[in-house]
């Protein structure tokens, strides 16, 4: 990956932690929830694959929607591309060690 693209997944990244789950209280990168996130420099796109703790999770819309604005905000010259995925299915073990510590299990 070039470094310019490097940069731009870094920045998508780091926006999308102003995004809390408001059942858990933590951010969805640190939660775990973000699985991927991908520049298409030929499509001008920026592609992430997003996940919930349930598939059944109420929050969902409102979560897929925080994000794609966050998104569309930092990146106004991308179209930015949420997908909700299911797999692999979310468990506790993916949420980062700074998640842990917000939960107070450190």
């Amino acid at each position: 990956m070039k470094t310019q693209e490097q940069e731009i997944v870094n920045e998508a990244y780091e926006a999308l932690k102003y995004i809390i789950d408001p059942e858990i209280g933590i951010n969805i990168v640190d939660l775990g929830l973000v699985y991927k996130v991908t520049l298409k420099e030929e499509e001008e796109k920026l592609h992430i694959d997003l996940t919930l703790t349930t598939p059944g999770c109420p929050m969902s819309g409102t979560i897929t929607t925080a994000a794609r604005q966050m998104l569309d905000k930092r990146f106004p010259n991308l179209e930015i591309e949420v997908e909700l995925v299911w797999l692999p299915p979310w468990t506790p073990d993916m949420i980062s060690e700074e998640g842990m510590r917000q939960l107070g299990n450190t």
